[in-house]
């Protein structure tokens, strides 16, 4: 009965975007919006179920609209705390959402609220930091389980880590030993995640790569970050796209990555001797690609691969800031014209 009660909160989340649209983070995606008939068919479901069951629907529904009525009104108070109420337990309450398969509470909700209160400045540097501990910790709880919902957790807390960083980028709150945790917490969480979900029915988006590839982006602008660091994240990402997989990549994941590529690239600290031998690298792996196509899971790697490359250089091509555009384009044809599966 888990799935009809998913459904209805799903169903009857049909809180006004516009305001949040003009307040959301740098990295929210628009959701899917309710549909009248998917609420209708909820309702039919729920008929079908004991009045015992029923009673206990509608009241964890009436407690949640509550719930969500009173972020909606904070978020058109814009973002204060009401009376009655502390950042620091509101704090706590958004970052319980962060592993929620309620889609509303954990992404409309939790991470614009959180996104806006960082831009606020309403948190102190330690308080950042205590935040920063949570949500690494979080990144390991369940890793490597494919089809639990607590890919949430850790999807979730990547992106929040990447606002936080977003935030440190514009107003420099951090010190190099904070980011040096999140480089290398998130750079070894970019490689042990195996849950390749991007949108799920009803639950909403994981999406934990794009939001991995968003905090590699990030981090890849930061001050703090020098030259081996950003070689380290590349060769994280050649790790991650050239590996066996059971799943092509289909919700944007490619183009998070290539973002995340490109703003290192324009760092102008990566030489074009390690450029190339870093495509190199994903042309012409240890694992050949010759033959991929009679392998499934070294087929889609190919194929997460070529459209990475592909997406690189389409991103590269309408980019005016980038240091020797032309040396660099040049390279990443070239390894497109020699990535072949025979």
């Amino acid at each position: 009965m888990a799935g009809i009660t998913q459904l209805m909160l799903r169903d009857l989340a049909t809180e006004t975007r516009s305001h949040r649209e003009k307040n959301k983070g740098i990295f929210h995606l628009p959701r899917t919006q309710v549909r009248g008939q998917r609420l209708c068919d909820s309702a039919a479901k729920l008929r079908k179920v004991s009045y015992a069951r029923q009673t206990e629907i509608y009241s964890t529904l009436n407690r949640l609209t509550m719930e969500k009525e009173f972020w909606n009104q904070l978020a058109e108070n814009e973002y204060k705390i009401p009376d009655g109420n502390t950042l620091h337990d509101l704090t706590k309450t958004i970052f319980g959402y962060l592993g929620n398969v309620d889609p509303d509470l954990r992404d409309e909700i939790a991470y614009i609220v959180y996104a806006n209160w960082l831009k606020r400045d309403m948190y102190s540097p330690d308080e950042i930091r205590l935040h920063i501990a949570e949500l690494l910790a979080n990144l390991e709880k369940g890793i490597g389980e494919t089809e639990s919902d607590t890919v949430f957790l850790r999807a979730f807390s990547a992106l929040f880590l990447a606002e936080i960083v977003h935030n440190d980028n514009k107003k420099s709150v951090l010190e190099p030993a904070d980011i040096s945790s999140i480089f290398d917490k998130g750079l070894q969480y970019l490689d042990a995640e195996k849950d390749p979900r991007g949108f799920m029915p009803v639950k909403g988006w994981a999406h934990a790569l794009a939001h991995t590839a968003d905090l590699m982006m990030v981090l890849g602008k930061n001050r703090h970050m020098e030259k081996i660091g950003l070689e380290k994240v590349l060769q994280g990402i050649a790790d991650k796209l050239i590996h066996s997989t059971s799943w092509v990549y289909i919700h944007g994941e490619d183009e998070r990555l290539a973002n995340a590529m490109m703003t290192i690239l324009q760092r102008n600290l990566i030489t074009d001797d390690f450029l190339r031998k870093w495509l190199k690298s994903i042309t012409q792996p240890e694992k050949s690609w010759n033959g991929a196509y009679m392998d499934e899971g070294h087929a889609k790697a190919f194929h997460n691969t070529r459209n990475f490359l592909r997406s690189l250089a389409e991103g590269i091509r309408s980019t005016e800031e980038l240091p020797n555009k032309a040396e660099i384009t040049s390279a990443i044809y070239e390894a497109i014209d020699d990535l072949k599966p025979y």
